[in-house]
């Protein structure tokens, strides 16, 4: 079938902004096919939730980004993304317990402690990058630290993390630089694991050695996480503060009542997911909108779409931290929903109360922005802050 739009989501205009094209999906192609990518895609807030519940239809084990589905690229073995239930439920649940909001809270000291160290390098100047000085350096340390990764080995984990992510416009297979990042990451985690299980710590990685994972699965949790916790939570805090700067009657809102940070994270969450979109396999035929997508085929579940239908949002396209949110799909759904949510709201959360305390009035430089190109991650790379006040 022919599209009057055509969503590629390796081209340039996906990567700086796809919400027009979104909501051609949703109003014209709900169900649309890319032959020449060769998968499906589903745009629509139900949907989404439908197959994200659907773990016996849309399977994780052919990998849950476009790259993985169709051309074959960068990943470690045993990555629990990549399994189904019960294996994937058995290994989830070693980890599971680490990341519930009782166990989450006993982190912020940890999380405090590592923002205002970055956050106070910044102090005395009116003029600095909030990603590259803030959001990209600061949330590695956090869950490298509660991983158990040597302070010398943290920043260069975000490094290989991103070059692993990269991807050229226009071309759907990873960059060799991907490979070699993805090798050395995996590696230097798998040596780490190790080392973890002859001499465990007071860590994660300590403890999933003691629980009895293999060396490699270990790793393999650990590379999840590490890339998880890192990229998700710098782009989420890069697009707050974009989002903020344009819309300064909701900055307003947080600078009345910090209690008002807490709805703001997870608005920023639907306005633009981090993540924009979740991979599947479809095992058997399934049908939606009177469509039908084959079995044995790739489906992409668009979440930066299905945030934005007006047939699950009042006012899809304004920013309102004041919203009542429906099920959250920012951070995923279902047996595959993100293990890391919660730490990831606690960061945010603070990031948001230490800026609003110590920068209450700032500006960004529109013309400075700048975006990643990277598989499944939306955020900037740069935004240059000022501070006003």
């Amino acid at each position: 079938m022919l599209y009057d739009v055509r969503f590629d989501p390796y081209s340039e205009e996906f990567f700086e902004d796809p919400t027009d094209v979104y909501k051609w999906l949703r109003d014209n192609a709900p169900v649309y096919h890319n032959e020449e990518r060769g998968f499906w895609a589903l745009s629509r807030y139900d949907d989404v939730l439908r197959a994200h519940r659907d773990w016996q239809t849309f399977s994780s084990t052919h990998g849950v980004s476009l790259d993985d589905l169709v051309v074959p690229g960068p990943s470690i073995a045993n990555n629990v993304i990549v399994m189904d239930p019960p294996e994937h439920d058995r290994l989830r649940a070693l980890v599971s317990r680490a990341f519930t909001p009782r166990a989450i809270a006993n982190f912020e000291p940890l999380v405090r402690s590592v923002e205002a160290d970055f956050l106070d390098r910044l102090d005395g100047r009116s003029e600095f990058d909030i990603v590259a000085d803030f959001s990209a350096p600061f949330p590695v340390e956090v869950i490298s630290a509660l991983l158990g990764v040597p302070p010398d080995g943290r920043q260069q984990i975000r490094h290989w993390t991103d070059e692993m992510l990269h991807r050229e416009p226009g071309n759907p297979k990873p960059p060799k630089s991907a490979f070699r990042a993805a090798i050395a990451l995996g590696g230097y985690l798998f040596e780490l694991a190790q080392e973890k299980g002859g001499h465990p710590g007071d860590d994660m990685m300590s403890a999933l050695c003691e629980a009895g994972l293999s060396d490699i699965e270990v790793a393999s949790f650990a590379v999840l996480l590490a890339a998880a916790g890192s990229e998700t939570v710098t782009k989420l805090i890069g697009s707050a503060v974009v989002l903020f700067a344009r819309n300064p009657d909701q900055w307003r809102l947080v600078l009345d009542d910090a209690a008002a940070i807490p709805g703001a994270v997870e608005e920023v969450l639907r306005y633009v997911p981090p993540s924009q979109y979740q991979g599947r396999y479809a095992v058997a035929d399934v049908s939606f909108e009177g469509v039908t997508i084959p079995a044995d085929t790739p489906v992409l579940l668009l979440t930066g779409s299905a945030t934005r239908d007006e047939r699950a949002y009042d006012r899809p396209d304004q920013f309102d931290i004041t919203r009542d949110h429906h099920i959250a799909l920012g951070f995923g759904h279902g047996a595959h929903a993100c293990i890391g949510a919660h730490l990831a709201r606690l960061e945010a959360r603070v990031a948001l109360e230490e800026i609003r305390r110590r920068w209450p009035t700032f500006a960004i430089d529109e013309a400075g922005l700048r975006r990643v190109t990277m598989s499944n991650v939306a955020g900037y790379v740069n935004v240059p802050f000022s501070v006003t006040g």
